[in-house]
């Protein structure tokens, strides 16, 4: 007879959490890649159309304007010989048919277009990407619906639209524009397009692959920044040089695709290839990373902080020395640029039609020392904006919320990572107007235009302070938007600079904007009315912002 037990079955081991996970995780990497294309739409739709319309619409402003003042081949050939000398070339680089409609246009805006394009969609790669891990976003997106890659892919898709419009409109306004010449069709235009989607595809190439190698947002935004900028540095070495650098960069071949020249659409063929090798780089190092991680470990910090780390002010310091460091280069190196920019374009401007004087808004060398000294203050005014954002950035991080938990008051913080802007901003004008001077004057034998040009680069700090005034306010009333707005003023105020002529504002609202209300040295003189009250408005707009900080509660995300 078979004994039989009586005794239950051992209940089966349930699965670990991790075991669940893996049950329940898609095992296609791109599943859900619809549902995650609708969210990265709808996440940033608003800075897509912003973007578009940055792009297109400063292209066909430009382009609508020098269509109303060129309207002689004689202005055209002018400025040709105007833009034919090292320091424009370097800066702007110069189309291979400049004494053209479309040629002088390319030739004021294209590197414009191009790197704002750039720089925009490498931002927003980060926001979909490396700053989502940050907040925990793809983990839980991931964690039920979407496979490994569906969201980068996605984010990544959806920014290649924008290049892809941003192109085709930038080609439809200069086909609508007749910018191409009698007889040429519109090839010219067509190949203009395609540069413009083509640099901004591998500026999305560059982004993915930074937000794979770093672990923060911040990082991830800084490496591509500075491979964008590498690239825009190795396209100008180029064009000062024999030219071969100039097929070392990504941008220098957006520019050799020589619109109404050469039309080499066969470059448009190196720019996509290699924005597929920077994603297959980018997909490769998705799955061999750990969430969160980036491929370039945080290095341990010391044991001990040094006393000044436990300060705001040391603290941002330490953690802004990457973007203070780039941005103190960038304006400097430009100072001496734009110096030898002067020396260069004063005979020319001479011989040149009275057409040249509308493009400068002048009527001589001192407006154009004056332009060159407003454009130094707005490039400084990127550096204070940015690092006065870096309040809303590590309020949104909760770097703050760790720091404010001592024995810190909430308007010394606010006060301490605010010298940062006021400081560093008046060393870069004085330091960048110095520098312009010497660079001009070294080339003329004018030794005092150091000084003369450091002050006029000094008076726009309250112009300065004024946007960065902005930025705290609404980094106080309105956190969550702070950094969207602020840098729309920015954009603005550099539209103003860039296209201000074409514009044909009032003179009493040119008169309320920082920028043009400072005293244009040295073509107007110093007036210290508006200088003073530029200063007023900016200290009543800090300290409007630092006050509601101070009574608002913690806005993390």
């Amino acid at each position: 007879m078979t004994a039989v037990s009586t005794r239950p079955a051992a209940p089966a081991p349930a699965p670990t959490p991790d075991a669940a996970s893996q049950a329940r995780r898609p095992a296609d990497p791109f599943a859900g890649i619809g549902a995650a294309l609708r969210l990265v739409v709808r996440r940033n739709r608003v800075r897509l159309v912003t973007w578009l319309y940055v792009v297109v619409g400063l292209f066909a402003y430009v382009a609508v304007y020098y269509r109303s003042i060129f309207d002689t081949q004689q202005s055209l050939d002018d400025f040709a010989r105007v833009s034919d000398t090292p320091a424009i070339k370097a800066l702007t680089g110069l189309e291979a048919a400049p004494n053209t409609m479309g040629g002088a246009v390319w030739t004021k805006i294209w590197m414009t277009c191009a790197l704002c394009l750039m720089l925009g969609v490498a931002f927003l790669v980060t926001r979909s990407g490396r700053a989502d891990e940050e907040l925990g976003r793809t983990e839980l997106l991931r964690a039920h619906m979407l496979g490994i890659h569906a969201y980068s892919t996605a984010a990544w898709l959806v920014n290649a639209a924008l290049c892809l419009a941003c192109g085709v409109g930038v080609a439809v306004a200069s086909i609508l524009l007749e910018l191409d010449p009698d007889g040429a069709g519109v090839t010219g235009s067509l190949v203009l397009g395609a540069s413009i989607a083509g640099v901004g595809a591998v500026a999305l190439g560059v982004a993915a692959v930074a937000n794979q190698v770093a672990t923060t947002s911040r990082g991830a935004n800084m490496i591509g920044a500075a491979v964008i900028g590498a690239f825009y540095v190795l396209r100008m070495l180029g064009d000062l040089g024999d030219g071969r650098l100039t097929w070392v960069s990504p941008i220098g071949w957006g520019q050799e695709m020589q619109p109404w020249g050469a039309n080499r659409w066969w470059v448009l063929a190196l720019l996509l290839g290699l924005t597929v090798v920077l994603h297959l780089v980018a997909l490769r190092l998705e799955v061999r990373r750990d969430l969160g991680a980036g491929l370039v470990a945080d290095r341990p910090g010391p044991a001990r902080a040094p006393e000044r780390w436990t300060r705001p002010l040391g603290l941002s310091l330490r953690l802004q020395r990457g973007p203070i460091i780039g941005w103190s280069v960038a304006v400097l190196l430009s100072a001496v640029l734009f110096g030898s920019v002067v020396d260069a374009m004063t005979d020319l401007l001479d011989d040149a039609s009275s057409t040249m004087t509308d493009v400068i808004g002048g009527t001589g060398v001192d407006d154009l020392v004056a332009l060159l000294v407003e454009i130094i203050a707005l490039v400084v005014s990127v550096f204070a904006v940015q690092t006065a954002l870096a309040l809303r950035t590590d309020e949104a991080a909760g770097m703050a919320e760790l720091q404010l938990a001592g024995a810190v008051p909430r308007a010394r913080w606010a006060l301490d990572r605010l010298v940062i802007p006021a400081v560093g901003s008046a060393a870069l004008l004085v330091v960048s107007g110095a520098l312009l001077g010497w660079s001009y004057g070294a080339s003329t034998g004018s030794a005092g235009q150091v000084g003369s040009l450091a002050l006029a680069a000094l008076a726009y700090w309250p112009a300065v302070m004024v946007v960065v005034g902005v930025a705290v306010v609404l980094f106080g009333w309105a956190p969550r938007v702070a950094v969207a707005a602020t840098w729309a003023v920015v954009g603005a105020m550099w539209v103003v600079v860039v296209v201000g002529p074409a514009l044909r504002l009032p003179d009493w609202l040119l008169d309320a904007l920082p920028f043009a209300a400072t005293p244009a040295q040295p073509a107007e003189p110093f007036s210290w009315t508006p200088v003073v009250v530029l200063a007023a408005v900016a200290a009543v707009l800090v300290w409007l912002g630092v006050d509601r900080f101070r009574r608002r509660d913690v806005v993390t995300a």
